[in-house]
């Protein structure tokens, strides 16, 4: 099942970037709507003359047997005498479980299968179409149950390779590549970055670029978007192209505190429908599902955010808070407000309690049914993690120092996302029928870092 198109990556994506040494991420299903520009100033923190290895465990698991992830992650982070650091991570993710197909309940039972598959015998006038139908792929789901497919199954590898060097005047330059693979999805990206320090290093200002190339081939090959459920496909795979722009200022305003604010841009064309999900047209008057459509999504997306953070340190113990301000050329604008504390425990260990909030608004197109006698809109999709909703995400991090050099850490995240159940202005049985898809989840992570010096 492709990650990029069910969201499920980006949420990986936001948990991985814990997995190795730093405060753990917020469980971010939400990624998959917001998907803001990485900043592409990613230098790791520099240990000058360190070797660091940093290997992590992530499971995470949806409430209601639905999504199952078990990460792995593993780093190695050189730091030269001369300011140089060379960084490489790999990461490996193994999913299963039953992810929302997009259909709505209903209260009798349904029936979905993937697209027909068409190949041709022969040549020229003379070409006959030869239907392979999914039979295989076909499920049903019992009345009044959220329509899932159970058969969601696949596996990701990724590759992360960066160098940041040290330049005259204060200059440090950043470069690196990462690629991903899946069963049916392939991601390439490159980047690089300038920074420059002012003002006997109080003062940091930095630039970067980012681009990703995407290929998408579904396992039932492309269907026609907003063609009927098991019409034939047009094609094997797809490509997006995504280009991101980051432009930032750090400032240490005294040695206790110091504040971050950074502004991206990003802009992304090509396929970015999920070829995998269906959109339910009902009936005027009972609301039962009648048809069931491919979704469709606008191949253009441009997406702006504005990120502001402070850390202040309090004899041992560090305030970390952020606020982050996010719309897209789809419509939805959205709001994060993140704060986490770190506490010594006794002279090795330390604690670290987080709370994250998280509200958009939704996609210019999104629905969750059309009915029958509506005129369907060239773009529609009913994936909820482009609807209205919030989220919160309670964290807690815990480490200690076994050695002076190995560390041994662990975190627990719990996240909740909140949206709109009942529509009371549905038509029929949909006035009373829970509409609302979202996701709860847990996530469990330990690591183990050594570092030679």
């Amino acid at each position: 099942m492709q990650l990029k198109a069910g969201g499920i990556a980006a949420t990986l994506g936001a948990l991985a970037g814990a997995l190795l040494g730093s405060s753990p991420a917020a469980a971010q299903a939400e990624a998959a709507a917001t998907s803001a520009p990485a900043n592409a100033y990613n230098q790791s923190a520099s240990e000058v003359g360190a070797l660091i290895a940093d290997t992590a465990l992530l499971v995470y698991q949806e409430d209601n047997d639905r999504v199952r992830a078990v990460e792995s992650a593993s780093s190695l982070t050189v730091n030269t005498p001369g300011g140089m650091v060379v960084s490489g991570k790999f990461t490996y993710d193994s999913l299963t479980g039953a992810t929302p197909n997009g259909s709505i309940r209903s209260r009798y039972f349904q029936t979905f299968y993937p697209p027909r598959k068409t190949r041709y015998i022969g040549g020229g006038l003379g070409t006959i179409p030869d239907t392979l139908t999914g039979a295989s792929g076909r499920y049903s789901v019992a009345p009044g149950e959220l329509p899932v497919d159970k058969g969601f199954k696949d596996h990701r590898e990724a590759y992360d390779l960066g160098i940041s060097l040290p330049l005259d005047d204060g200059f440090r330059f950043s470069i690196g590549g990462a690629i991903s693979t899946e069963t049916d999805f392939t991601s390439r990206s490159v980047r690089a970055s300038i920074a420059k320090d002012l003002w006997n290093r109080n003062t940091t200002l930095s630039f970067g670029f980012n681009y990703e190339h995407d290929i998408v081939r579904p396992f039932t090959g492309v269907p026609p978007a907003l063609s009927y459920m098991g019409d034939r496909i047009v094609g094997a795979s797809q490509a997006k192209k995504v280009a991101s722009l980051v432009a930032g200022v750090t400032q240490i305003l005294n040695p206790h505190w110091l504040v971050q604010l950074n502004y991206s841009y990003g802009y992304s064309r090509g396929y970015q429908t999920d070829p995998y999900r269906i959109f339910a047209l009902v009936d005027g008057e009972t609301g039962d599902p009648f048809y069931y459509i491919y979704e469709s999504r606008p191949e253009r997306r441009e997406r702006s955010s504005i990120y502001a953070a402070t850390k202040l340190a309090l004899d041992s113990a560090v305030t970390d808070a952020s606020v982050r301000w996010y719309h897209d050329s789809w419509g939805i604008t959205a709001l994060t407000f993140a704060m986490s504390e770190h506490i010594p425990v006794a002279r090795a260990s330390y604690v670290e309690p987080g709370l994250r909030f998280y509200h958009q608004t939704a996609a210019s197109f999104y629905a969750p049914y059309l009915r029958i006698d509506e005129q369907t809109p060239s773009y529609i999709s009913s994936d909820s993690r482009l609807s209205r909703f919030q989220a919160w995400t309670l964290s807690f991090r815990l480490g200690t120092h076994l050695t002076s050099r190995l560390e041994l850490y662990g975190a627990f995240e719990r996240y909740v996302q909140t949206g709109r159940h009942y529509d009371r202005s549905a038509p029929g049985v949909l006035a009373h029928t829970d509409l609302f898809a979202g996701t709860r989840s847990t996530s469990l992570i330990s690591g183990l870092r050594y570092t030679w010096r």
